[in-house]
């Protein structure tokens, strides 16, 4: 049993407790007089999942700005809900029945009843927002919150420390990655997470492990795992946002300040990833 693609992409977003050798999921970027600190991250997490190391809390707290991939300081929560409603539902009559194979409909309503979802709500939602809705109920039941993140850790103590917060991207660019995939990478997602939901918790366990150990090379083979028979996803969710952000981190770089780097740690892994791209362009590139 694997762990369903969108958890793939949707937990992998925050930072990782110490490893038995002193390793954590933080790397020191740097070139020159240039430093910068880039963490790994899952973005929600248990309140057991602290405390953070205190080798990253150093970092963060000598570093001038912290950068994240959206400014979760200055977000409007209940604006990105609406917009990620609107552009997750159907108009004009047509319906989540109406969209996707009886079989899979049929293996929903079983998947809804059974996590107290209301089908007449889902029906009117497109399947890769029927997808999130599923995942969020199962990271409910299983202790997972948003609100735990490490994203959400860092931004608060950013508030408090009155330190900058940069977003490499804004949240509407985020909702359409999803909302722009196809009707059949759509369905794919939804079917997968209504399939492999029986052994999500078990899953979950096994990757945070490894997130939690700093096992880059555990999630590497996830990663091309789960991607395998998803090309565009990779593409979308990773390649082209990874290539965008390359300039704007190796600019912050060159600045002479030091900048802690808060991003999904499938962003950071593998040869498509942000630590490979910082090597080949001639950084050094150290595991904290």
């Amino acid at each position: 049993m694997r762990t369903p693609i969108l958890a793939t992409i949707l937990l992998l977003f925050s930072a990782s407790p110490a490893l038995a050798d002193g390793k954590h999921f933080l790397w020191r970027v740097s070139k020159g007089t240039g430093v910068m600190y880039v963490a790994g991250s899952v973005h929600v997490l248990r309140p057991g999942d602290y405390p953070l190391p205190s080798v990253m809390e150093q970092a963060f707290k000598d570093s001038a700005c912290l950068v994240e991939e959206i400014d979760l300081a200055d977000m409007d929560a209940e604006a990105i809900q609406l917009d990620m409603l609107q552009t997750g539902s159907y108009q004009g009559g047509q319906t989540l029945r109406s969209s996707v194979p009886p079989e899979v409909y049929q293996k929903l309503v079983k998947r809804a009843a059974e996590e107290g979802l209301d089908m007449n709500v889902l029906d009117g939602l497109k399947p890769w927002l029927v997808s999130i809705t599923l995942l969020d109920a199962q990271l409910t039941r299983s202790g997972y919150a948003s609100i735990n993140g490490a994203d959400m850790h860092f931004a608060d103590e950013a508030e408090t420390q009155d330190k900058p917060v940069i977003g490499l991207e804004q949240p509407q660019y985020q909702i359409g990655l999803l909302a722009g995939l196809t009707d059949k990478d759509q369905q794919a997602l939804l079917l997968q997470s209504v399939d492999e939901s029986a052994g999500f918790e078990a899953e979950m366990r096994s990757m945070l492990a490894a997130w939690h150990t700093g096992d880059t090379a555990t999630l590497e083979k996830d990663l091309t795992q789960e991607f395998s028979g998803y090309p565009d996803i990779y593409q979308a969710v990773l390649v082209t946002r990874n290539q965008a952000w390359i300039p704007k981190l190796e600019g912050m770089l060159a600045s002479g300040k030091q900048y802690f780097v808060v991003v999904g740690a499938l962003h950071l892994v593998g040869p498509d990833g942000l630590l490979a791209h910082f090597e080949k362009d001639g950084y050094k590139v150290e595991q904290m």
